[in-house]
Formats: structure tokens, C-alpha cells, sequence
């Protein structure tokens, strides 16, 4: 069954709305009517199975028969330090399949490699988030961020976990398999086309992080995004 969204004020203990172009995508490109089951989830954790009561021209009206928490998310939070990319679409790529993959946050980084140091797309990438929460039936929606310079996400990071995804070898690297359940909540730093600087290597260190070691393959910005979130997600 299909998942739908709308904001939690729009939600009370019996019933909720539907608005604006949520409302349309139901109506009109769907055709649901009066009648019809459908999910609905507020992003914040929470999931109501709902009945259609009534359809107008931009709202839609449901009846609350049953509530679910958390369903269908991980265990683990994983916050994503994501470098931007230069070529849009592998970055919006990121976005998409980490919220499918279950990150609860996404902040863009702007690192000494990054080439587009000014993109910001925040709206747009929130969008595609959404999208992607709604597709792989989550119930939180991950929160995608202004871009930040990296010293800055280095100093705000609070994950009990923080690790940084480098290539090169390093004493203090860590492989994925040896994580198991070490934490609740991890934060990974992933870097843009050419890497993080040993500088940037250097200070995450000095400020707690283990760096992550992927194996002797070279991987693309976007393809180690996707394969730490589903290792530290599964693991």
C-alpha cells in the first residue's frame, strides 16, 4: 500500500488532512475516493492507517483507525556528512537513496575538494527526501541541511560513532565488520571527487573520528555515500 504525508498539525487522535499538492497527487493522479484505505505518515516517527471520508478540490479528509510508531525504520540513527558533488544529479542521487536506505539526517559538506562550493539546493534536495520516504514506506523523514564547511560539521558532529570514509591507509581505520553494535547513533563523513586532504584527515582525528576503511577499491563519491549507509544501517 501506498504512503502519503502530511505535517503533524494537520493530524489529531481521530482523524487528519491531507493539503495542497499531496492532496492533488491522491485525487487526481490516483483517483482514490471515499472510501479508500490508505497510509499516511507525519515524517516524525509516527503512521496512521486512515479511510477516506471526503475529497474537495485541495484537501483531503481521513478518519485515524490505527497508529503505528517508527515502522519500518532502523534501529540505528546514521546522520550523513555528504561533500557536494559536482555534477548535481549523483549528489540529488545521494539524497534519494540514503533517505530510502533509512539516514535520519543529511548535511552537505563543503570540503577543500569540493568544486561547487556554492550550490545550494536545500529545497529541492528536501523534496527529493520526502519523495524517497514516502516510496520505501518509512515514517521519518530525514532532514536535509544548509551546506556547512567542513571544520564547522567536524565541531557540531555528536554522533556516539563518528567516522570518515578515507581511502588511503591508516593506523586508526576501522573496518565496517568490525562495528557491530557499537553505537546508537553514528555520524559518517563521506568526501567529494578527490578525497579529503590529509589536513582534513588529520583534524577529523583530532577531534575523535575513526576513519572508515572501504577496502582496496576506489569507490565514487555517491557509491561510498550508498554503501556506508547500507553497511553501518545493516550491521
Amino acid at each position: 500500500m501506498e504512503y502519503y504525508y502530511t505535517p503533524k498539525e494537520y493530524i489529531s487522535s481521530s482523524s487528519l488532512t491531507i493539503i495542497d499538492d499531496e492532496a492533488k497527487h491522491v485525487a487526481r493522479v490516483l483517483r482514490k475516493q471515499p472510501g479508500a484505505e490508505i497510509f499516511v505518515t507525519d515524517g516524525e516517527g509516527n503512521v496512521y492507517r486512515t479511510l477516506i471520508t471526503n475529497i474537495s478540490k485541495e484537501l483531503i479528509n481521513c478518519d485515524v483507525l490505527e497508529k503505528h510508531y517508527m515502522l519500518n525504520e532502523p534501529s540505528r540513527k546514521l546522520k550523513l556528512y555528504q561533500s557536494l558533488i559536482k555534477n548535481p544529479d549523483r549528489f540529488e542521487f545521494v539524497i534519494e537513496k540514503s533517505a530510502e536506505l533509512g539516514v535520519c539526517e543529511i548535511q552537505p559538506v563543503i570540503t577543500q575538494n569540493v568544486v561547487n562550493k556554492t550550490t545550494d539546493k536545500t529545497e529541492r534536495w528536501q523534496t527529493i527526501a520526502l519523495a524517497a520516504m514516502k516510496q520505501s514506506q518509512r515514517c521519518v523523514l530525514p532532514k536535509v541541511l544548509d551546506p556547512k564547511v567542513f571544520e564547522e560539521c567536524i565541531n557540531s558532529s555528536a554522533g556516539e560513532l563518528k567516522l570518515l570514509a578515507d581511502e588511503r591507509n591508516n593506523t586508526n581505520s576501522v573496518e565496517p565488520k568490525e562495528l557491530g553494535d557499537v553505537a546508537e547513533t553514528v555520524d559518517i563523513f563521506i568526501g567529494p571527487e578527490g578525497g579529503f586532504t590529509p589536513d582534513e584527515v588529520m583534524y577529523a582525528e583530532s577531534k575523535g573520528f575513526r576513519i572508515l576503511n572501504l577496502g582496496k577499491r576506489k569507490f565514487r563519491s555517491e557509491t561510498a555515500a550508498i554503501l556506508c549507509t547500507g553497511l553501518l544501517l545493516a550491521s
